[in-house]
Order: structure tokens, then C-alpha cells, then sequence
């Protein structure tokens, strides 16, 4: 059986709360989801695509013309509640083209399942729910064995994982040899190509504005010998740095001092890139990770104000922050910041709190967003237990370009969008438009790729933070490669 799965275009996606010219700035990442279940598809035998549309900037339709040069018996595609509208698109126009059962896995159909079938919605033939390398294997058979059709009951097309994957050692390599690897890269990286991997799945905590605990919390980790397997692997492959996409690589600190271990024993080179909480490093573990290649560390700060932390369900406190920092900057570790603007009752002597930590703690990198809640969080839900609207519910059946996300709202303090957005600005400004800042980038450039790199989202910065605020009107909203989707000034926000 021939398989093809689709990473789709980003020309409209929704960037939540964040600026777009900072978003459009970041780099291209593989598509890590898909590149394990083609993976896991290739070892039992079926014949895998894959069509990286963001990397080979494609179109719509031109994912079409590729789909049908293919023939693939099965299509596969990512939903993500930000990419419904290009998802949408694309599957129009594979439709349009030729007649091949189309199946949707991924975030949004965990949450929305069923308003994949919608007529209005994404008109999928069939729903994968959870995680895809089982469970897809299982759907391909009964279609093609026949015990599966279009013509059969919704809930019959809606394919659920029984259970997680509990021994992620036995997962093969992500399926790189499929797509451009040469073609991916990101703004942080001191050199390129770079790639994306996973050393384990789910997250022991709960943040109010996480939906990883309604998505299945179930931390499972592959061990250290897997781990630095895959590293030797991206080395033949010529990729200089690895950015690890766990949502908190370090719950078992443990686990990670034997991969530094590894690293260090068989003497690989690689650059590595982790997403951690500042409660789960301390010295040793900070130093044994810079010995063994480690060159950035993201934290989720979210905000400089303890009471507002409390709100998040965060876990952290303040003290953890500055001595994780602290640390980083004694090893070397370059880090990352990111900042949360707009939450529950929130007040502009909150953010500025947010903004004297940041200063205080000086990151190498800041990245500010608008709180949005987004489907199965904690916020989102104690919203809806209030009577209100499934505003993402609609927008899953009724898909269209002009959709933003909702926003955060209270009586007192920060709660308009548009203030929101300047105070975001502000933000930046303060972080991004210092001395300190620019001296300490132009000394780590060490190549013409990092400089351009640099330089290209150095000019974004100027231009969202410096430019008068009737200049920014595309600034906000959906994002295409090459600029904002559409010049209209978006409605207006729901307001939470």
C-alpha cells in the first residue's frame, strides 16, 4: 500500500496572539510527527511520501499535482487547530484532482474529531486520534481489506489509540531520507542544516495554559543509548544541530546526565538545542549538559510576578528563574525567555515585573505572546463551564481566513487587544533594542548564513517595534512566506 502524508503550506496560518514578523523570522522545522509514523509505516512494508509543503514552498495546489503524480492509495495530513484553513484548502484540492480515501491526524482531531467530517469543515474521510504510528497501521489495513468505507457512520471513521506507546526505544528514526533536510534551519542555530527530534513524549505538569493535560500527560522517555543512536545518525546525514521538541526534556534529570554521558563517551559533536523548566536543572546537570554539547536551553518563564504564576498553575517560582539563569550563563548555555502577556487578572504593574526579570536575568533570547486559550486548556475549559460559546468548536465546522484567536479579557488592567499589542511591543523593544543585546550578537556570529540570519530578524524587530501603530495594521493575524495574507484590518477579537 502506497501512503503519502502531508505536512501542509502555512500561507494562512494563524499565529495566535504573536507578532508575524517575529513568527516569520523563526526558521523552517521538519515535520517530526509525520516523520515518525512514516518511519514506523516503512519498517512493516508500506510505501511512504512525504510533502514537506513549508520547506518546498509549495502551494495548495501544487501539493495536489504532486499527490497525484504520487498515486498514493492512503492520504495522510497533519491538523493543526492553526492550519485548518491551508488543510482545508489542500484537501479541496486533492479532490479536485483525483479520488483517494484522506485521513487527518494530529492536535486538532484529539480535541474536534468529529468536526473533521463536517461539510463545512475539513470533509475528511477518516480521523486518527492520538498517537499515529499504531493506529494508522490499522486504519490502512481495513481500508484496504475492506472493513472500513466511506459510507459507514462517522464514529466508525474515527480511529483512537488504545494506549501510548509505552517503549519509545522501539520507535525506528524519524523517516529524514524523505524530505529536503538541507532545506531546514532556524534563526538561533550557529550553523545549518539543522533537524528536529523527540527523546520523549508527554509532561507530568499541568499549566493552566497548556493543553498537554487533556491530551494525555503519560511521560514516557527513550533511554540514553536511543537518544545519542539517532545524534551519530544526523551526523552522516550532515545536520549540524539537533532542537529537541520535548515538552520538558529534563523531568528526569537522571536520564539526561546519562545522555551527556553517552555524548561525551563516544565523542559526538553535535550542537543540541533542549525545552525545559527551571525547576527541573541544577549545577551539575547544567555543567555536564554544556560539556556534552548543549548550546540553548528554552525556559517558560511566562511572568516576572508570583501571583500571576500562581494563576498559571506554573509550579515555579521566581528564585528558581534567576539561579537557572544564573547557571546557564556560568556554563555558557545560551537561553531562551518565554514571556506570557494578558493573563487573568493581570495588570500593567504585573508586566512590568515580567519585563525588571527579564532584565534581571538577561536570556540570550525573549519571545513575548498574548495569552489565548486555546481548546482543551484549563483556561478554555473553566471559560466554557461558565455557559460560554465553543468559539474553536465553531471555527473547526466553519473554517475561514478571517478567524482570530480569542484573547484573555478582564475589567481592570490590560484587556483590550489593541493595548495588548502595544504593551507586546513595548516589551520588545525594552528586550530586543538594547546595546547589550546587539554587541552580544555580533560577537557569537561565525558565518555569513548566521549573519544574514540575524540580520533579517534583527530588521523585523526594528519594524514591528519602532514603526508608528497605523503602519502595523498587517502585523497581527495570518502569516503567509511572504508576507500577511490579507491587507484588511481583522475583525474584532471575542474577548474572553
Amino acid at each position: 500500500m502506497r501512503i503519502c502524508l502531508i505536512n501542509v503550506p502555512n500561507t494562512y496560518e494563524l499565529v495566535g496572539n504573536d507578532p508575524v514578523i517575529i513568527k516569520e523570522q523563526q526558521g523552517i522545522y521538519p515535520p517530526l510527527g509525520i516523520l515518525y509514523i512514516a518511519a514506523h509505516l516503512e519498517t512493516l512494508g508500506y510505501e511512504m511520501h512525504v510533502i514537506d509543503a513549508q520547506a518546498d514552498m509549495l502551494t495548495h495546489e501544487q501539493v495536489a499535482n504532486r499527490v497525484l503524480e504520487i498515486k498514493p492509495d492512503l492520504v495522510g495530513l497533519t491538523a493543526m487547530t492553526f492550519t485548518l484553513v491551508d488543510c482545508k484548502l489542500v484537501i479541496e484540492a486533492i479532490r479536485r484532482k483525483m479520488s483517494v480515501p484522506i485521513v487527518l491526524g494530529g492536535p486538532h482531531t484529539a480535541i474536534y474529531p468529529e468536526e473533521c467530517f463536517e461539510r463545512k469543515g475539513l470533509n475528511a474521510d477518516y480521523v486518527v486520534v492520538g498517537e499515529g504510528e499504531i493506529t494508522l497501521d490499522t486504519l490502512a489495513k481495513d481500508i484496504e481489506s475492506g472493513k472500513v468505507n466511506t459510507s459507514m457512520p462517522i464514529h466508525n471513521r474515527i480511529y483512537r489509540q488504545a494506549q501510548f506507546i509505552q517503549d519509545l526505544n522501539e520507535l525506528p528514526f524519524p523517516a529524514r531520507h524523505l524530505i529536503p533536510t538541507e532545506k531546514y534551519y532556524s534563526v538561533l542555530a550557529k550553523s545549518t542544516p539543522t533537524s528536529t527530534s523527540f527523546s520523549s513524549r508527554g509532561c507530568p505538569f499541568s499549566c493552566a495554559y497548556c493543553d498537554r493535560p487533556a491530551l494525555g500527560k503519560g511521560f514516557r522517555a527513550m533511554n540514553a543509548q536511543r537518544v545519542v543512536d539517532e545524534m551519530e545518525e544526523c551526523e552522516k546525514l550532515g545536520i549540524k544541530e539537533i532542537f529537541y521538541y520535548d515538552d520538558t526534556f529534563s523531568v528526569s534529570m537522571k536520564r539526561v546526565t546519562e545522555i551527556c554521558d553517552e555524548i561525551l563517551k563516544r565523542g559526538v559533536k553535535m550542537r543540541w538545542d533542549i525545552r525545559t523548566r527551571v525547576n527541573v536543572v541544577n549545577e551539575e546537570l547544567l555543567r555536564k549538559m554544556a560539556l556534552a554539547g548543549c548550546d540553548r536551553i528554552h525556559f517558560g518563564v511566562e511572568s516576572g510576578n508570583p501571583r500571576i504564576i500562581r494563576v498559571m498553575n506554573k509550579g515555579t517560582s521566581i528564585k528558581q528563574v534567576e539561579d537557572a539563569f544564573a547557571l546557564c550563563k556560568k556554563y555558557k548555555i545560551k537561553t531562551l525567555a518565554y514571556f506570557m502577556l494578558g493573563n487573568p487578572t493581570e495588570t500593567f504593574d504585573d508586566v512590568k515585573d515580567t519585563l525588571k526579570i527579564a532584565r534581571k536575568i538577561k536570556p540570550d533570547f525573549m519571545q513575548m505572546t498574548i495569552l489565548s486559550p486555546f481548546p482543551a486548556t484549563k483556561y478554555y475549559l473553566d471559560w466554557l463551564k461558565l455557559g460560554n460559546p465553543d468559539v474553536w468548536k465553531e471555527y473547526a465546522v466553519k473554517i475561514n481566513d478571517d478567524f482570530r484567536p480569542p484573547l484573555w479579557s478582564q475589567p481592570t488592567g490590560i484587556y483590550s487587544r489593541e493595548e495588548l499589542e502595544s504593551q507586546m511591543r513595548w516589551f520588545y523593544r525594552k528586550f530586543y533594542l538594547t546595546p547589550r543585546f546587539v554587541w552580544e550578537r555580533i560577537k557569537e556570529v561565525r558565518n555569513l548564513g548566521q549573519f544574514k540570519r540575524y540580520a533579517f530578524a534583527g530588521l523585523s524587530l526594528l519594524k514591528m517595534t519602532l514603526l508608528p501603530e497605523n503602519k502595523l495594521k498587517d502585523s497581527w493575524g495570518l502569516r503567509t512566506r511572504t508576507g500577511i495574507a490579507s491587507s484588511a484590518k481583522p475583525k474584532a477579537a471575542i474577548e474572553i
